[in-house]
């Protein structure tokens, strides 16, 4: 299994593919295997990297506090034991917003960054939402965190029309470990970055989902897209949260189209 030390921790990676690199950060509940609708796109063109950030996944899992600029410190780590200095970033919920804190923490060690389903602030109702996540974790019931996510992170025709798709990502609720994902929620709940915005100068591409009811396009997804200047914004039509898994082609031409502006 490829780990790399970081910070004292062993940080679960894949390396897929060869060209210019690319390192992709997780939804929060997320880990490496989310990506299997991007990956043999992305790998024929990028070097794609994909890795658990802490607490998640087959990364170390430390029972202390984590924050973004941690994860960020991670990431910083693992790509210098990689030899890598400069890298796009793909990030989607969880990891868009690392990649924000990444862009103003590490801007020389970015090309590009590319931020979908994120948010810079927590608003009220959004804060609520994620608590209900966060009493279903500290419960440690795999069925009411299943039932207490689904309708938050997919569109009503994804519901609809991927049951089987749905009943398969149940199953894998059970090995879901949830200390540290209460840990991942308290890092999240803790972000508050609008003001330093205007800060990143990578160039970067905003996307949001049409029906994400967890982190609507507005306010949030337009706040990031007029707060960082020349930034571009995508809304994906009829998505909703997790756009990678409900409108695959749609974000992977979004992305592979402005990194290949990049690479120019």
């Amino acid at each position: 299994m490829p780990v790399s030390k970081v910070n004292g921790i062993n940080i679960y990676y894949e390396i897929h593919g060869e060209g210019e690199p690319v390192i992709f950060g997780n939804g929060v509940f997320q880990n490496t295997s989310g990506w299997v609708n991007q990956l043999p796109m992305f790998s024929k063109e990028y070097q794609v990297i994909l890795y658990d950030m802490r607490g998640q996944g087959q990364s170390d899992k430390p029972d202390e506090p984590y924050s973004f600029e941690i994860h960020a410190d991670d990431q910083k780590a693992l790509l210098e034991n990689l030899g890598i200095s400069k890298v796009h970033h793909v990030g989607i919920s969880y990891g868009g917003e690392l990649g924000l804190v990444f862009a103003l923490k590490y801007p020389d060690m970015l090309k590009s960054l590319v931020v979908c389903s994120a948010v810079s602030f927590v608003g009220p109702l959004l804060y609520k939402m994620v608590q209900l996540w966060r009493y279903a974790c500290a419960l440690e019931d795999p069925e009411m965190f299943y039932y207490a996510t689904l309708p938050l992170n997919f569109s009503e025709t994804f519901l609809r029309e991927q049951t089987a798709v749905l009943e398969q990502a149940k199953a894998r609720y059970v090995e879901l470990d949830f200390p540290p994902l209460v840990r991942l929620i308290d890092a999240f709940l803790m972000l508050d970055i609008s003001d330093h915005l205007p800060l990143i100068k990578t160039p970067t591409c905003v996307i949001a989902g049409e029906k994400d009811i967890l982190k609507p396009a507005y306010p949030y997804s337009r706040l990031i897209h007029d707060s960082v200047p020349n930034s571009e914004m995508v809304i994906i039509h009829d998505s909703g949260h997790a756009i990678m898994f409900d409108k695959p082609e749609e974000f992977n031409s979004v992305v592979l189209g402005f990194l290949r502006k990049q690479s120019q």
